[in-house]
């Protein structure tokens, strides 16, 4: 009987030893069907994006043909049963789930690709087909789902025991899948949107705001050029453009009511000076000084406003390519930050004695350029995938904020830095604030740069935790250079080069500012204090000659009763300036 048992048991093992020889052999030739696979599913986005439908077809076929020999493949008996035996089961699962996704892509892109044309997105004499629009949000939305669920049954793979060639693998292409799968989610709700945020059946109007990083302030800069552009049935014009300087600045008081926290942190000031309704990082309360900025000069009304930089500019240049100007100069995406933020200061404008500063010919400069930028953007982008990777990026730098009277477009950006408003709660994530308002009246904030070292014990504290800030703001221009700059770049209240900045501080939702201190400033001064948008906020004006850094270091402490475990991950959100401004995050603890 014992041998009996014992021959039992050989004969099992050697079933099974078979069969795993047989699934694994089945298994290489898998791998030597997905293999090639996945250069070409990786080339047909680019295909799609040039316009090449038909070789982006053509890929899509030789892909449904590879996946389908991949498939075919795991579908036996033989292959099903060895999924059953430890450890090479395991793998085997993971090996048929790579084929069934990489399937399921080649059935979509075969069954959706003749309909894909990204030239919906191109306007046609100033108008963009809604029609094509709608066709492309039924694509999108189709493939939105179908990666959605790939994703998840990717995520689902049991990798406790997979060899790492197969992990390697299974991790390539769920990488690969999930930013498909982001790319489409994101997209969809656009495309749902678009038709009516291009205006059909009712025109709508936006307000584009540029401001200029320069001249810092809170939400990125001094908003010195302006333009309506109303949007109609799909065609999109510029109607109106305005500078600040034709607003009647100076008010004895604000233009618009202010709540008493806005005010008390950044006094009246914010509702005064046109140049200064930025100086909050809250883009809603600037959009409502906006607002009775432009009725008070009788200008039409406006439904949305977007405001950007030209920084994002830069990265918008990318997909036009080089923007021929009026006044000789050609726009691109190298030179636009010099151009646009610098150099015109220095090739444009005079100083008239007896009468002060002559900035005529800079205003018309910058209406000039704005004209001609969006006379390029509304004839057609012919890479819209790269257009969109430039949106992404300004968007991701907070250097594009948009708030919408449409509830649907507003929630899409509510929660992303496009709302340009702090989360209300530390929920989902801990932010802290930490902005930059210019008070020298100049553009000399061209030349500064600045970083953040954020720390925080959330992961580890027992109690309430810290929140520890220390911020470097370094003005850059050499003497040499001061003594070169032009009166546009320099102003009239502060020595050439010296450069006066307001430091201002967010703590994160609930938590307490207990101490700051600062270092390296030829100067500081603490011009208020308290609560703003349910956050303590300290507001700190340092002063920094030339080729001096000053440092401002802040403590924060969690609200009593708390714990680490009711922070989410901790964030720094700060002004966007010229150059990249690092944000290191030190959260022992937090893995």
């Amino acid at each position: 009987m014992v041998w009996i048992i014992v021959g039992l048991v050989v004969l099992l093992l050697a079933a099974v030893i078979g069969l795993a020889a047989v699934a694994a052999s089945k298994a290489l030739s898998v791998r030597d069907s997905l293999t090639p696979a996945v250069p070409i599913a990786s080339g047909i986005p680019a295909k799609v994006a040039a316009g090449d439908a038909e070789g982006a077809a053509a890929d899509a076929a030789a892909l449904k043909e590879l996946a389908a020999r991949a498939v075919s493949q795991t579908e036996g008996w033989d292959w099903r049963i060895a999924e059953w035996i430890p450890v090479v089961g395991q793998n085997l699962a993971a090996v048929r789930t790579a084929a069934e996704s990489v399937d399921e892509v080649a059935d979509f892109s075969v069954d959706s690709l003749p309909n894909l044309d990204l030239s919906a997105f191109r306007p046609v004499n100033g108008a963009i087909d809604l029609q094509a629009i709608r066709g492309l949000e039924g694509v999108v939305s189709g493939g939105a789902e179908t990666f959605a669920g790939i994703t998840a049954r990717i995520d689902s793979a049991d990798r406790t025991f997979l060899l790492p060639q197969v992990a390697d693998a299974l991790t390539t292409l769920d990488d690969a899948v999930s930013g498909v799968d982001e790319t489409l989610g994101t997209l969809s709700p656009i495309l749902k949107v678009l038709p009516s945020a291009l205006g059909e059946g009712t025109p709508r109007t936006y307000l584009l705001v540029f401001q200029g990083n320069s001249e810092l302030r809170a939400s990125g800069g001094n908003p010195a050029a302006i333009a309506l552009v109303t949007a109609t049935e799909g065609r999109i014009e510029l109607t109106t453009q305005a500078t600040s300087t034709q607003f009647a600045n100076a008010r004895a008081e604000s233009i618009a009511p202010l709540d008493a926290e806005t005010e008390s942190l950044y006094s009246d000031i914010i509702g005064r000076w046109i140049p200064n309704m930025t100086i909050t990082p809250d883009f809603p309360t600037t959009v409502d000084i906006m607002r009775a900025w432009w009725a008070d000069e009788g200008l039409p009304p406006f439904d949305d406003v977007i405001a950007t930089d030209p920084v994002a500019l830069s990265y918008i240049l990318r997909a036009t390519g080089p923007i021929p100007l009026a006044t000789g100069e050609t726009l691109t995406s190298e030179n636009a930050v010099s151009l646009l933020l610098n150099e015109v200061y220095f090739n444009y404008g005079e100083m008239v004695p007896g009468q002060g500063a002559d900035g005529t010919a800079q205003d018309l400069f910058f209406a000039s350029a704005a004209a001609q930028i969006f006379s390029t953007l509304t004839s057609g982008v012919e890479n819209p995938l790269a257009l969109f990777d430039a949106l992404a990026q300004a968007s991701d730098e907070s250097r594009m904020k948009i708030w919408s009277s449409n509830p649907d477009i507003e929630a899409m950006v509510s929660g992303t830095r496009l709302a340009g408003t702090l989360p209300a709660t530390n929920d989902d994530r801990t932010i802290a604030g930490v902005y930059f308002n210019d008070t020298t009246g100049a553009k000399t904030d061209y030349y500064a740069d600045a970083n953040v070292v954020a720390s925080t014990d959330q992961c580890t504290a027992s109690g309430p935790p810290t929140f520890h800030q220390t911020i470097t703001f370094a003005n850059n221009i050499t003497p040499e250079q001061a003594d070169g700059l032009p009166y546009f770049i320099t102003g009239p209240y502060f020595e050439p080069g010296w450069i006066a900045t307001d430091v201002v501080v967010y703590a994160p939702v609930g938590a307490a500012i207990t101490s700051w201190n600062v270092e390296g400033a030829e100067s500081f001064t603490l011009m208020s204090e308290g609560t703003h948008l349910g956050r303590s906020v300290v507001r700190i004006s340092v002063v920094t000659p030339p080729q001096t850094a000053a440092t401002i270091t802040v403590d924060m402490t969690g609200a009593d009763g708390t714990t680490g475990a009711d922070y989410g991950p901790y964030d720094v959100w700060t002004t966007p300036m010229v150059r990249e401004t690092p944000v290191t995050l030190e959260t022992p603890g937090c893995g």
